[in-house]
């Protein structure tokens, strides 16, 4: 065994084994170096990943924040409008009430007006010679159904008739053969025109109330 040993050439395989362990030293090297190399790079592109997405995140939000800032301002413009056509509106319904009191309190002294001066054109009236003669106006009570039917109130014939008939008292055959239509219904003249000024009144008043919701309703189309 000692002479196999002996026998060996040592000398290259020491020359083998010692370029063995370079090769193996050049490899650990060159995998260290390549480890570290990869390691830079792998944390440098790592690094540049998280500046883009940081970036990238950055510009996403500040499109976000630019969208969300458009979309404030477009309804802010759109508020301060629906404000200002609202403000536009309540003037205009405020202007139609005004202009409505006003006319009805005109209406109202013009009412109080012709009533005073009803007396004047329903006591006495002047003949051709000057001659002034007290004014004697009869009604009957057909009169007052067909003026009570022309403003849409009560024509109860009946009524009418028997109101006539208590005044008349039955004095007479002859009064009793008398179409009540045809017998006083007590209303003068002072009554007629006191009750076509009220229904002048409430009429212009409708008109009134009329007039004014168009120009609000005109108003709101603006």
């Amino acid at each position: 065994m000692l002479n196999l040993l002996k026998t060996l050439p040592w000398k290259p395989l020491l020359w083998i084994a010692a370029a063995l362990f370079a090769l193996w030293l050049i490899h650990q090297h060159g995998y260290r170096r390549g480890f570290t190399s990869a390691e830079l790079d792998g944390k440098t592109a790592l690094e540049k990943q998280q500046a883009e997405s940081k970036a990238a995140l950055a510009s996403l939000q500040a499109d976000f924040a630019r969208q969300i800032h458009r979309h404030a301002e477009r309804e802010n413009v759109a508020l301060l409008a629906w404000q200002q056509r609202y403000q536009q509106q309540v003037n205009t319904a405020n202007k139609a009430e005004q202009r409505y009191l006003s006319q009805t309190a005109s209406l109202r002294q013009q009412n109080e007006n012709l009533k005073r001066r009803i007396d004047d054109v329903t006591q006495r009236w002047i003949d051709e010679q000057g001659k002034s003669h007290p004014v004697q106006c009869v009604f009957t009570a057909g009169f007052v159904q067909q003026y009570n039917a022309a403003y849409g109130l009560s024509t109860d014939s009946e009524t009418g008739s028997a109101a006539a008939v208590g005044r008349v008292g039955g004095t007479s055959t002859t009064a009793e053969a008398v179409n009540p239509r045809l017998r006083d219904s007590g209303i003068t003249q002072r009554d007629i025109l006191a009750h076509s000024a009220d229904a002048g009144e409430r009429s212009q008043q409708l008109a009134a109330q009329v007039n004014g919701l168009l120009d609000y309703i005109e108003g709101l189309q603006q």
